[in-house]
């Protein structure tokens, strides 16, 4: 029987407060999990083939000047799903398809060649798209 790597979150890793979107939309607990960018004072969720800043790890209930609060980690381990069931160990990903803001859902990745933000893959549970991989800031 083969050995793989569990898909161990680092759940002491500091995350970092940042604005989230503005408000013409605020996110929610629906939103943990979901990539995010920059985009300028705040974080947006990132659309397809965006390099990847950090993940939503949880969201104030208020709002501080039209945005939502919350934290995100940008650095460590998150938990993300292999939109086209091609990752690999060792493969770097970008965002893949988006999933709308207020809707539940985890990450979609998939490969990519990232210049900024490096997640890399290091470990991917069953098969096929959809499948479970862990990925982790380098």
């Amino acid at each position: 029987m083969a050995v793989t790597r569990q898909l161990l979150i680092q759940p002491y890793t500091p995350d970092v407060t940042e604005n989230l979107g503005d408000n013409t939309g605020q996110f929610s607990d629906q939103d943990i999990g979901k990539p995010v960018v920059y985009n300028g004072d705040q974080m947006d969720l990132a659309a397809a083939t965006n390099e990847i800043v950090g993940f939503v790890q949880s969201v104030e209930p208020g709002t501080s000047l039209g945005h939502s609060i919350g934290s995100v980690r940008k650095q460590g381990r998150a938990k993300v799903i292999d939109e086209a069931g091609t990752l690999a160990v060792g493969d770097l990903v970008v965002a893949g398809t988006a999933v709308a803001l207020g809707t539940l859902g985890v990450a979609n990745v998939a490969a990519g060649a990232p210049a900024t933000y490096k997640w890399v893959v290091l470990a991917v549970t069953g098969a096929g798209a959809g499948r479970n991989a862990l990925v982790e800031r380098v």
